[in-house]
């Protein structure tokens, strides 16, 4: 799938891709087909690739390491944040 950057991205990560954009990191292909993901510094940090075996396994692995790297996920939803109000409360 392409990018507004001219990039193909795989479509299991452009969620993740467009988020890491927006908070200034770089996300490119490489020519064998991984999804690089660089910190805002040009630091590799993770790769994705094209066809993984273990999709599930991968994503995680991928989520993992930007996390670990700094990249804020996007907030919990409404659901989550009132099931953490309800679990502080009691």
């Amino acid at each position: 799938m392409r990018n507004g950057n001219g990039d193909y991205v795989n479509s299991a990560i452009v969620k993740i891709a467009k988020w890491a954009r927006s908070q200034g990191w770089r996300v490119e292909d490489d020519a064998s087909g991984y999804t690089r993901f660089c910190d805002r510094d040009g630091e590799y940090i993770a790769r994705y690739p094209a066809t993984p075996g273990n999709e599930r396994r991968r994503m995680h692995d991928l989520i993992v390491a930007l996390r670990r790297a700094g990249l804020a996920w996007p907030a919990p939803s409404k659901k989550e944040q009132r099931a953490q109000r309800e679990k502080g409360a009691k």
